[in-house]
């Protein structure tokens, strides 16, 4: 079976200089197998936690804003 990239070299060069990313050419090729590793299993995740018997789920991380008071009393 063929294995298919979904990130190439190239769209890594590009990304990297649209964010002002310094990524010279001896690590180019490791962002690229990282990238072509990780993005079908999040894409998979992605797609499980979509689906419908998972729409009920809340994270268990709440983040919430302090309390603010007026200093001028």
């Amino acid at each position: 079976m063929l294995e298919t990239k979904l990130i190439e070299t190239t769209d890594v060069r590009v990304l990297a200089r649209t964010a002002n990313l310094p990524l010279g050419d001896d690590r180019l090729e490791g962002v690229v197998s990282l990238l072509n590793a990780w993005l079908p299993a999040a894409n998979a995740l992605s797609r499980k936690m979509s689906a419908a018997e998972h729409r009920v789920l809340l994270p268990i991380t709440v983040l919430a804003h302090a309390a603010t008071t007026d200093s001028t009393d």
